[in-house]
């Protein structure tokens, strides 16, 4: 097998399989981080025996996926394939889709504003608002037109009539080309009695969880991520609107899985919890 990875601005995965006996390559692999309008190259070199001989011997399959924190999976499968025992070369130049670098909900006396933020945003057609009061049955509420501007950009949506009790909130990104993706769902809480703090969801999948504040004191908070060796590995600084509110934070990849603990500090306030990492 061999693997190749171009940082500059076309990051690229080869692989190289052979079935005269049987061996096989198999991911997957890491080509590290993709900077946004970048395109990924893929390149399927093979050489079979035409026939296979004997009849059961390895076949090949060209079929994968190319999956990270911001965007939505992308299949890899190349139906127009050239015959057996020629290379298969797949080109995926597409421009990676909308990247948020922050998407939060907060209390705002009776309402709950939203709030996103966009590092890069191609192709895009609107964000539409979706509800849920369960996680599982979401309804549209609103939408929001994309600009189509350059560098980072603000977004805003106030729900007026929330549902007394927990509120799930998720935007469905739709493209120009009617493709759509839905961001991961954040939680406000109305009415509830007593201040708290929750990470969900635990354990934490794809390297994103929400930070929960309920009925706290406006101001800043700290999280920090502490292995089982005492050592702080990860900071995050959260500026919260007062009331209740929850923030989608993504977890660096250096943080490697595990068991960690959480701290969450406020001006008059300090918990920890056990936050496990897949």
């Amino acid at each position: 097998m061999k693997y190749t990875s171009m940082l500059n601005r076309i990051p690229a995965i080869a692989f190289a399989m052979f079935a005269a006996n049987t061996c096989f390559a198999q991911g997957p692999f890491n080509v590290g981080t993709i900077h946004p309008g970048d395109s990924i190259v893929i390149y399927y070199d093979v050489t079979i025996n035409n026939p296979l001989v004997p009849d059961n011997a390895v076949s090949i399959s060209n079929q994968g996926t190319v999956k990270g924190n911001n965007f939505a999976d992308v299949p890899t499968d190349d139906p127009a394939s050239p015959t057996a025992g020629d290379a298969t070369v797949l080109l995926l130049n597409t421009s990676l889709p909308v990247v948020f670098s922050e998407f939060k909900a907060y209390q705002r006396e009776h309402s709950v504003a939203l709030t996103w933020k966009i590092i890069t945003e191609e192709n895009t057609l609107k964000y539409e608002v979706e509800r849920s009061a369960d996680a599982k049955s979401f309804s549209k509420i609103g939408e929001v037109m994309a600009t189509g501007g350059d560098g980072t950009i603000n977004y805003g949506f106030t729900d007026e009539v929330p549902f007394s009790g927990h509120n799930y909130y998720r935007l469905k990104v739709l493209d120009l080309d009617a493709t759509f993706s839905f961001t991961r769902i954040v939680r406000v809480s109305l009415g509830e009695a007593g201040s708290e703090s929750n990470l969900y969801p635990n354990p934490v999948t794809g390297k994103e969880v929400n930070l929960e504040l309920l009925n706290l004191a406006k101001g800043q908070y700290d999280l920090k991520l502490i292995n089982t060796s005492g050592q702080v590995i990860y900071t995050k600084k959260v500026l919260h609107p007062g009331g209740s509110a929850s923030q989608l934070i993504t977890i660096p990849e250096h943080v490697a899985s595990g068991i960690y603990s959480a701290e969450i500090k406020g001006a008059n306030m300090r918990v920890y919890k056990k936050l496990v990492i897949n």
